[in-house]
């Protein structure tokens, strides 16, 4: 099993200030990075902006993970159960961070709803669901 990259991103709506979307992505984050940001414009004309942050290098994803999973260690049990809804058929991991609490300086994870989106790919080989499940489930119970 491999980590091959994490993005971390969120929506910045018309009532929202970027700085502080940006902050809250700050939070899940323990290293120098660097936001990407794109804009949009939304179904009923409203600016969107999209903030991005894309971890490639080994030594960053270990960094992270390991901050980011002691962080989330209440919310582990749960995630271990649902881990079947938040893995795809692409071994993408998908969880979402309540952005409001991000920027309180807190990680909570939520199931729905607009929030700072967390991807993780894991890379099996084969890449097969089952096996991507089982690498999964393997990290979040080895950090």
């Amino acid at each position: 099993m491999k980590i091959e990259r994490i993005n971390i991103y969120a929506t910045v709506h018309s009532t929202e200030d970027p700085e502080k979307v940006a902050e809250a992505i700050a939070t899940l984050i323990p290293f120098e990075f660097e936001i990407q940001v794109s804009k949009a414009e939304g179904h009923f004309g409203n600016p969107l902006e999209f903030l991005e942050v894309e971890i490639k290098k080994q030594r960053e994803i270990k960094e992270f993970l390991n901050f980011f999973l002691k962080e989330i260690e209440s919310q582990k049990r749960k995630l271990l159960d649902e881990l079947p809804l938040r893995i795809d058929e692409n071994g993408m991991l998908h969880l979402r961070v309540d952005k409001q609490q991000a920027y309180l300086g807190r990680i909570a994870l939520i199931s729905h709803g607009d929030g700072i989106i967390v991807r993780i790919k894991i890379t099996t080989y084969p890449l097969k669901r089952e096996k991507v499940l089982e690498a999964a489930r393997e990290m979040l119970e080895s950090y």
